[in-house]
Formats: structure tokens, sequence, C-alpha cells
């Protein structure tokens, strides 16, 4: 009961936190950053504790607009002026780096030791 609740209050602060994703349009890298940690953060905060891979995918889900930002801007940088294979692989690397900072602060919002 109180994880459900703890769920609920997470996912009315990060409903606060996500507008639509046309309102995120406008948002600058930064902001879209800043909304991401705040999403996180929240979201952390309501997620199971039974182990960490079972919180980074409950917060996954609850910030995926903001995840899906983020990637897309880091992406956007990091293939600027590259083509073909070097392309793919840089938005690769950027996926990675993305996805291993989301698991980093979500172990420690959550206080649960790294996978």
């Amino acid at each position: 009961m109180r994880s459900t609740l703890a769920l609920f209050l997470a996912l009315g602060a990060s409903m606060a936190l996500g507008p639509s994703l046309s309102a995120q349009d406008a948002l600058s890298p930064r902001q879209a950053e800043t909304r991401l940690r705040g999403c996180l953060q929240s979201g952390s905060a309501g997620a199971p504790r039974t182990g960490l891979r079972a919180a980074v995918v409950a917060t996954r889900a609850l910030c995926a607009p903001q995840i899906k930002r983020v990637q897309a801007d880091r992406v956007a940088v990091a293939t600027q002026g590259l083509t073909d294979d070097d392309a793919e692989q840089a938005k690769q690397r950027a996926i990675r780096q993305l996805n291993d900072e989301i698991a980093l602060a979500i172990a420690n919002f959550t206080g649960l030791k790294t996978l």
C-alpha cells in the first residue's frame, strides 16, 4: 500500500514535470536535461525496491517522453557532420552513455546497488 501511494505521488509529480511532447519541443537541450533529472528523481521515489533492474524499468517507463527528448538531442549533437557507419556508431555511443547515466541516477536516488 505504501509503495502504491509513493508510485501515485511520483506519477503526479512526473505529470507536473512532464508536459506533452509538443510542449517539450520548445525546450532547450539544457531544459530537457533538467526536466529528465526531475522526472528520474520523482519517479525513483515510487520505484520498486526489489532491485535496481525493477527500479530502472519502472522509472524509465514513467520518464519515457523526457528520455526520448534528451536522447534525440544527444544523438543530434553526436552525429552532427557524420554519415553512414560513423553516424550510426556515434548514435549508439550516445544512447549507451545516456542509458548508463539514467541507471546511475536511479541507483543514486533509490540507494539501490548498481547492476
